[in-house]
């Protein structure tokens, strides 16, 4: 790519804004980290001739072009950093080919790629169609940067895509949900407490009580000065399978020291909801966070719907359960169909550029791509590649960050030229 020093020197910049959501201060709605993070991607689009709005902090947008918009939208905030790291997550390192940092893969360097794409073209050929660029800061959690810019009368193209999904390009994304689990406690066990957000899986979770050595070793806890600690791995709370839970071995624990937390444990244990799906794949729910109260023990799940499906149809089966429950409703699924103009262009693209002759897919994580009426994720993760997104030590290579600009520079060339 051109000028893949300097762009290295940005993502760096960019990475070491700690743009983790935090207590929203003055013209710094999700912190300060966040708002530094949106100036400094700004700065850039300035430096490269783009215009460039700022929305309050909320959103920034990019404009290049006239005629029919297209758009683009990735993010700059990221979920927190957690425990386990061999790296500093906001410091950009180099290691053994692959660049390491919180949003090296989520979302920080494919939003960055994809300026530094639509800059060549800018700087080579006319556009043929208006581009609007824009960056979020509260993907990670809510959406309210979209919701703000839409509440002020703010829109969207009608198409786009988001550098936040897989390759070769995606159709169908799950819609994402949050079920809250909750039940009476007054046991022996205090400050019950595991996960970082509710979209990556548990990697650590504790609580105060007994620690009886034969249960530790049964659950493969480690108990201490009466604090009983598991370690799990993290992974995105849509990939449940490719994270090991630590909140489930803890419950386990609790049940045998005669806790009464079944309620919980079936949240775990029951597969009907995963049965449910169709050709675009099927539901998945991740208990990812657990609390206490005063008076009772709180499981937090995020829950996909498979495209094409809604999340109250599943309203049963989370009754059958027999726990305390309530839905919070997310966004619904986003579909395409898979042979719509833009998609073919995008996956003729990827497939121009990787030699291979890969159809579009469907994908578990949800995106921006979804405020578009007809949008659709576009990479950067290439097949059966994972680069630990919401886990210690996320990545993307050196010679992905090469392939991943020319991908995108293709693609943006098929539409707007």
């Amino acid at each position: 790519m051109k000028d893949k020093k300097l762009f290295l020197e940005d993502l760096k910049t960019l990475i070491a804004a700690k743009s983790v959501q935090s207590a929203a201060e003055e013209n710094a709605p999700f912190g300060a980290g966040v708002k530094q993070a949106l100036e400094t991607f700004l700065a850039i689009a300035e430096r490269m001739g783009f215009a460039v709005i700022n929305h309050e902090n909320y959103l920034g947008e990019i404009v290049c072009g006239e005629g029919e918009e297209y758009g683009v939208i990735g993010h700059l905030d990221v979920v927190p950093a957690g425990d386990g790291w061999n790296t500093d997550p906001f410091v950009l390192t180099f290691l053994n080919g692959k660049y390491y940092g919180r949003g090296t893969t989520d979302d920080k360097a494919p939003t960055l790629l994809c300026l530094y794409a639509l800059n060549e073209i800018k700087n080579a050929a006319a556009l043929k169609r208006k581009v609007r660029f824009f960056v979020g800061c509260n993907e990670e959690s809510g959406w309210a940067d979209v919701e703000y810019y839409k509440q002020k009368g703010g829109r969207f193209p009608k198409y786009g895509f988001s550098p936040d999904g897989d390759f070769p390009v995606v159709y169908a994304e799950k819609g994402p949900n949050r079920v809250i689990f909750e039940i009476p406690y007054h046991g022996a066990f205090k400050n019950v407490s595991g996960g970082v957000a509710v979209n990556a899986v548990c990697a650590y979770a504790c609580a105060e009580g007994v620690c009886d050595e034969t249960l530790l070793k049964k659950h493969n806890l480690v108990g201490k000065n009466n604090k009983v600690e598991s370690f799990g791995k993290s992974a995105h709370g849509s990939y449940p399978e490719l994270g090991k839970n630590a909140i489930y071995p803890l419950l386990c624990y609790m049940k045998d020291c005669g806790e009464g937390v079944d309620g919980l444990l079936r949240v775990f244990e029951d597969k009907t909801v995963s049965a449910v799906g169709n050709e675009t794949g099927s539901a998945t729910l991740s208990p990812n966070l657990i609390s206490q109260t005063e008076d009772k023990l709180v499981l937090t799940a995020d829950f996909r719907v498979p495209a094409k499906m809604r999340a109250e149809e599943f309203l049963p089966l989370f009754d059958a359960l027999g726990v305390k429950y309530t839905l919070i409703k997310g966004r619904d699924p986003l579909y395409v169909p898979k042979d719509s103009e833009y998609v073919r262009k995008l996956a003729a693209a990827y497939n121009a550029v990787t030699g291979e002759n890969s159809a579009p897919i469907s994908q578990r994580g949800a995106t921006f791509s979804s405020v578009f009426e007809n949008g659709t994720a576009f990479g950067p993760e290439f097949p059966n590649e994972d680069n630990r997104i919401h886990a210690p030590d996320e990545f993307v290579s050196d010679e992905n960050i090469d392939k991943m600009y020319e991908i995108y520079l293709a693609g943006l060339k098929a539409i707007i030229l």
